[in-house]
């Protein structure tokens, strides 16, 4: 599915051959920022499923030892769900093509009379953890540091360690930051961390790297429920729970919370 709000704004809005400095110039008017408000919630349950499915992945891999990729999904359960907690609060990031070859990262507030600001950073991934960090939409998940880094840039650098700079797979080695989450098993760390009042796990380093992106799914769900409408349809929920089991059978506490069980 395409994202609805940057169709919204390229297509509605910024149709044509929109310069960046047009689009830098126009300021939002109440129709306009109610319908890129609309496809904003939109998206925002687009990315929830993205995430939570990266989740199940990660959590495959998990059950099978295989710790690289895993590391690799959940960083992406986490950028899609702070992707949709953005978008739940009517923070767009979209996209406006200057040349043949290169497009200009903007952001705006769904918001009457708000306007369009070019982004300085390069790149969708630091763009949208810079944006979450400044907005302070969730002062939770930045409130604390993991081994003396922000947290998402804790994360980030787990993913390009596995991703871009170890020449060789983790396994089948354990590394240091799975070690604890092995050795407990998958069915009870998730039970701790979606049970956890005090949030000890969300920022250890030995449980971050699943702690972390599961509480960011854990509230960003949440507020999507709270809205008062279920964020996906009964069979998109049936696939989402047969995402998450261990040799035991289905884990009770992510269909808990897909299922909206309190």
């Amino acid at each position: 599915m395409t994202h609805q709000a940057q169709r919204y704004l390229t297509q509605t809005i910024f149709s044509g051959n929109s310069s960046v400095a047009t689009v830098e110039q126009h300021s939002l008017n109440q129709s306009q920022a109610s319908g890129l408000s609309r496809c904003l919630k939109t998206d925002a349950i687009s990315y929830l499923y993205s995430s939570i499915v990266s989740l199940g992945d990660a959590t495959f891999g998990i059950n099978r030892n295989l710790l690289t990729w895993a590391t690799v999904k959940l960083y992406y359960a986490t950028f899609y769900a702070l992707r949709s907690l953005l978008a739940m609060n009517d923070i767009c990031i979209f996209y406006v093509k200057s040349s043949p070859t290169k497009t200009t990262p903007f952001t705006v507030n769904a918001q009457v009379s708000s306007t369009p600001k070019k982004a300085k950073i390069p790149g969708t991934h630091k763009l949208v953890i810079d944006t979450f960090i400044k907005t302070n939409i969730e002062p939770l998940l930045v409130s604390q540091q993991i081994e003396l880094q922000e947290p998402l840039e804790w994360l980030m650098e787990k993913r390009e360690q596995a991703n871009y700079k170890n020449a060789k797979f983790y396994e089948p080695q354990v590394p240091k930051h799975f070690k604890k989450i092995i050795n407990f098993g998958l069915r009870r760390v998730i039970h701790e961390y979606l049970s956890d009042p005090l949030n000890l796990y969300l920022f250890d380093p030995d449980h971050a790297i699943l702690a972390y992106p599961l509480k960011t799914i854990q509230i960003t769900y949440n507020k999507i429920i709270a809205t008062g409408n279920m964020a996906f349809v009964k069979d998109e929920i049936k696939y989402l729970c047969q995402l998450f089991s261990d040799d035991k059978g289905p884990i009770p506490d992510m269909q808990n919370l897909l299922m909206n069980k309190k």
